[in-house]
């Protein structure tokens, strides 16, 4: 004989299930929200046919601050570190530059021009009338292109470990430039260099070396260049898969024709600017050139991070980030 579950077994049963699968349903959505709500991709035309934008947001803050990560050709990952301790105070909007890891584009579209148009694009997508923009390195020219082209759309820029900000290079700095040169390129031999790549017998010829050895090798040459202190450069991220190289050289072959600069277009707005820049940047090397270059425009707030490169974030992270808390509030 059978088993014939009465009606109010029935409904019981139904009555568990559907508690059971709200419960799951509700646990699993908000799981899936933390991870996905904040990741989205921003059109460039037809959403079926044209290439799309990446866009992550990080933060519970209600202020927004677009963040441009370096370049051209990098990814934002590694930016994000330099936002820890800051996230409930702000929301940072990331997104990758077209062409990047995450933005394939065709050759075709990816120029000096559309990198700026994307930006105004982005803001019209987030509907702000001004920004907070902080830039890194070539997203710090990025960020100064923008405001050169849109002043009216920025509330403050914030420009980290910034590329050149004058295009060419003025023949009056080259003396600086070139004692830059020699001073980095000494630091570059440092024995700390030596020693990580003793530690890890790495200190023979490339060839001799498996993929995991020239990978760690690779990471170490960069932070080599990137950063003050060689033993963080675990926590570094690089690669061909990471960094689309290509999108710098296409970028470059549409530069204005007469170059950039941005000091100039700097002294005709009032919006604050600041400039946060680790002592030992490749790029400016002991800040010679930026300590002169922000006397031209004195509204411009300097911070120099003592034993700190390109990365400060990676080298000195609390100075990194009460510098950053500073100047965004």
């Amino acid at each position: 004989m059978k088993f014939k579950p009465g009606i109010k077994q029935i409904n019981l049963t139904i009555f568990i299930l559907i508690v059971i699968t709200t419960f799951g349903q509700g646990h699993a959505q908000k799981e899936s929200n933390e991870k996905i709500i904040n990741q989205w991709f921003l059109s460039t035309g037809d959403w079926e046919n044209d290439p799309q934008i990446y866009v992550r947001e990080v933060g519970t803050g209600t202020e927004p601050v677009i963040m441009l990560h370096g370049g051209w050709g990098a990814e934002h990952s590694g930016l994000v570190k330099a936002i820890s301790g800051l996230q409930d105070k702000f929301r940072f909007i990331f997104y990758e530059q077209r062409g990047s890891l995450r933005s394939p584009f065709p050759d075709s579209q990816i120029s000096f021009e559309n990198h700026i148009n994307d930006l105004e694009l982005l803001r019209k997508e987030l509907n702000l009338d001004k920004m907070i923009i902080a830039g890194h390195s070539m997203g710090a020219v990025l960020a100064s292109a923008y405001a050169s082209k849109y002043p009216e759309h920025i509330e403050k820029l914030v420009l980290l470990s910034p590329a050149h900000l004058k295009e060419p290079f003025p023949e009056e700095d080259k003396e600086i430039q070139h004692q830059q040169f020699l001073a980095n390129k000494e630091f570059q031999n440092r024995i700390e260099i030596r020693k990580e790549l003793e530690k890890y017998s790495l200190n023979r010829a490339d060839s001799l070396l498996n993929s995991r050895e020239r990978t760690i090798k690779s990471r170490i040459s960069f932070g080599k260049l990137m950063l003050y202190d060689i033993s963080k450069w675990t926590e570094l991220n690089n690669g061909k898969a990471l960094y689309k190289g290509e999108v710098y050289d296409l970028t470059a072959k549409t530069y204005p024709e007469n170059g950039w600069n941005y000091f100039s277009a700097f002294k005709k707005h009032k919006y604050p600017i600041s400039i946060i820049i680790g002592d030992h940047d490749w790029l400016d090397f002991g800040n010679g050139l930026y300590k002169k270059w922000t006397q031209e425009v004195p509204r411009i707030k300097m911070t120099s991070i003592r034993n700190a490169g390109h990365m400060p974030w990676v080298d000195r992270p609390k100075e990194m980030t009460e510098a950053l808390r500073k100047n965004l509030n």
